[in-house]
């Protein structure tokens, strides 16, 4: 009979083995992966928080009396028709529709500070630069008091019709000496009127005569007269910035 080989001593030849994992209870998996996911969009917000640094906190901020705040407005009159804007695509609209609309820069206002003048002069960035258009003293500090109390972003429309109420007669003579076209001229047609800024320039010689201008509309009108009337219904605003308290 030949010898079988024999194992060496001294060596273990059992195998360990381990046990089988054992089976995820039901939905624990599931949760593993909404936590994951959770995480992972946690990590992305805060990293585009972080990026913005503390400006995103601005959307929290209260204008309040004094503030100095940056606002885009548009003016509107009595028919829904804007007649002064600080948005390229309301004044492009309105030359689309051969409508008298100035485009001027966002308005800077000390909120909630009273304005006494009788008129603020606006520059007028379009259709032409060097012009001023003119706003009554009651209309431009219903703006200045009605921005208190908004925040960044923020929209609110301002009543003007209830501060100027201002109508006035003119004869067709008086009407065509104003540049108008007294026998074609209809209710609701629009017309803009010049405003001296410095009234003792007429009575001076060394000092020339600066013009504001602003739009006004027919409200009446006879086979001898018409009414224009000189008021703007409301201004819409939107407060984009607040550079201080």
């Amino acid at each position: 009979m030949t010898d079988q080989p024999r194992p060496k001593a001294g060596r273990n030849q059992s195998v360990k083995r381990k046990n089988p994992p054992k089976p995820e209870e039901p939905g624990t998996a599931l949760w593993k992966k909404v936590l994951f996911v959770s995480v992972g969009v946690l990590f992305v917000v805060l990293m585009v928080v972080s990026s913005m640094g503390t400006s995103w906190l601005n959307v929290f901020q209260t204008v309040k009396p004094g503030a100095v705040v940056v606002t885009d407005v548009t003016i509107t009159d009595d028919q829904n028709r804007p007649v002064l804007t600080t948005s390229e695509s309301v004044y492009m609209n309105g030359l689309k529709e051969n409508r008298s609309v100035f485009l001027v820069s966002p308005f800077v206002l000390d909120a909630g500070l009273p304005y006494t003048d009788t008129v603020k002069t606006v520059p007028i960035v379009a259709p032409q630069g060097g012009v001023n258009y003119t706003l009554f003293g009651e209309e431009y500090n219903a703006i200045t008091m009605g921005v208190t109390g908004m925040h960044p972003g923020g929209t609110k429309t301002i009543p003007l019709g209830s501060n100027v109420t201002e109508e006035r007669n003119y004869t067709a003579e008086e009407f065509e000496q104003l540049g108008g076209d007294f026998g074609n001229t209809s209710i609701g047609d629009e017309m803009v009127l010049s405003f001296v800024e410095n009234p003792a320039a007429l009575y001076d010689n060394t000092t020339t005569p600066s013009y504001a201008l602003r739009t006004t509309h027919v409200v009446n009108r006879t086979d001898d007269s018409l009414v224009l009337s000189f008021s703007h219904a409301r201004a819409d605003l939107t407060v984009s910035q607040v550079r201080s308290q």
